[in-house]
C-alpha cells in the first residue's frame, strides 16, 4: 500500500505548494495581465461611449470564468459519487483505501478550483458595475481604483481556478499509475515555470 500512497502526497504537495506560491505571488504572466487590464479600463474610461464595450467585455470574461467553476462542479459531483460507491471495494490487491484517498486528493482540488472562480466571478461582477457607469460622470472617476482592483483580483483568482483543473490531471494520473502521475506533475511543474507562467 505504501508504494501507492506516497506519490500521490507527493504530487498533492507539490499542487498545493503551487497554489500557495501563486495566491502569495502570482506569476508573472498573471501580473502582466493585470496591468493590461487595469490599463484597459483606464482606457475606457477615457473614451466617451465604451460603457456597452466594457460590459460585454467583463460580461465575456464572467462567462469564461463560469465555465471553469461548472467545469470543476460537474467534476466534483463525479468523484463525490465514485467516492461513495461500490468501485473502490471492488479493487484487487487490497488498493481500495488508496483509491479513495486519490479521489479525495482530486476533489480537494476541484474544491479549490471552484472557490477560485466563485471569487473571480464576483470581482468581476463588481468590475462591470464601473465599466458601465458614464465616462464622463464623476462618480465613474471615483470607484476607478475599485474596478481596477477588482479587476486584478477577478484576474489572480480565475489563473488559480485554471491552474488547479490543470493540476487535477497528475492526480489522477498518480491514482491510476504512482510514476505516470508523478512524472506528469513534474512536467506539469516545467511547463507552468517556464511556459504559461511566464
Amino acid at each position: 500500500m505504501y508504494e501507492y500512497i506516497w506519490p500521490m502526497w507527493v504530487t498533492l504537495g507539490l499542487a498545493l505548494a503551487y497554489f500557495a506560491k501563486q495566491w502569495l505571488r502570482p506569476a508573472r504572466a498573471t501580473r502582466m495581465h493585470d496591468q493590461l487590464r487595469q490599463d484597459w479600463l483606464q482606457a475606457i474610461s477615457d473614451s466617451k461611449g465604451t460603457e456597452v464595450l466594457g460590459v460585454q467585455t467583463i460580461r465575456n470574461s464572467l462567462m469564461s470564468c463560469t465555465m471553469t467553476a461548472t467545469t470543476a462542479t460537474l467534476a466534483l459531483m463525479g468523484g463525490v459519487s465514485l467516492l461513495h460507491s461500490s468501485w473502490a471495494e471492488a479493487a484487487t490487491n487490497g488498493r481500495a483505501e488508496v483509491l479513495q484517498l486519490h479521489t479525495l486528493a482530486v476533489l480537494v482540488l476541484l474544491g479549490l478550483s471552484f472557490i477560485s472562480s466563485m471569487l473571480a466571478a464576483r470581482q468581476w461582477h463588481h468590475a462591470g458595475f464601473v465599466a458601465g457607469m458614464p465616462t464622463d460622470s464623476p462618480l465613474r472617476a471615483q470607484w476607478l481604483p475599485l474596478g481596477q482592483t477588482s479587476l486584478r483580483r477577478a484576474g489572480h483568482f480565475y489563473a488559480l481556478a485554471v491552474r488547479l483543473l490543470m493540476w487535477c490531471v497528475p492526480m489522477v494520473l498518480v491514482g491510476l499509475q504512482p510514476w505516470l502521475g508523478l512524472v506528469s506533475a513534474v512536467l506539469l511543474l516545467l511547463v507552468l515555470a517556464t511556459g504559461i507562467d511566464r
